[in-house]
């Protein structure tokens, strides 16, 4: 029997609470990425995005490159986005909310969850990976 000996895991599993029930939601991680971590978009408003991410570690940083994973094969295209945590809550032991402000407008990233909102809404959310970043966008 082999133990995985990764220092950072590929995939992220946490529950999402919804309604009255909490959801299960996996996000799979590209190989390049194992370090980032894993979220799901479930709100977006002219004011930002509301993130849902595992409890531990605390979403600390306040710069992050925000990449939507959109399928989990390799060739698919990651838009991405410069965002900036405004603020975080925890939700449960297991979960933790942030929200999110857009660095700079029409993003690749942003436009497509603007395509994506009634989705988003209907509880088909956009998985999602924030890679910390040391400084805002110049």
């Amino acid at each position: 029997m082999s133990v995985d000996q990764r220092r950072f895991p590929r995939v992220e599993f946490f529950l999402v609470p919804a309604e009255h029930e909490q959801l299960p939601v996996w996000v799979i991680k590209p190989q390049g990425l194992a370090e980032a971590r894993g979220g799901v978009v479930v709100n977006l408003s002219e004011a930002g995005l509301q993130i849902l991410a595992a409890a531990d570690p605390e979403l600390d940083a306040q710069h992050y490159e925000l990449r939507l994973l959109l399928g989990e094969d390799e060739g698919v295209p990651l838009f991405s986005a410069a965002v900036r945590r405004v603020w975080n809550r925890p939700l449960s032991q297991l979960v933790q909310l942030g929200g999110f402000e857009f660095e700079s407008s029409n993003s690749e990233a942003e436009e497509f969850l603007r395509t994506q909102t009634a989705q988003i809404t209907a509880r088909k959310w956009v998985r999602c990976v924030l890679v910390e970043r040391m400084t805002a966008l110049a």
